[in-house]
């Protein structure tokens, strides 16, 4: 029998990321230039990153574009 592993969405990736900076929503919004409001919809899956998002999300956590892609999922 084959293991399946669940991934993760990426606002439970952007949330993972951003308990783990020890960051409000609110805080992190402003970091990206985005008004909360924006910034909760793509926590919440409500509105997906564009490809710019994702870099600059990577940028303000000092990672790579592929390591955020890996966050939370198994290696």
């Amino acid at each position: 029998m084959e293991l399946q592993f669940m991934k993760h969405t990426p606002g439970e990736k952007l949330t993972m990321l951003r308990q783990k900076a020890r960051r409000s929503k609110a805080e992190t919004a402003g970091l990206l230039n985005l008004t909360l409001h924006v910034y909760v919809a793509l926590e919440e899956d409500f509105l997906y990153p564009s490809d710019m998002m994702f870099h600059k999300i990577a940028k303000l956590y000092g990672i790579t574009y592929d390591q955020l892609l890996a966050v939370g999922e198994p290696p």
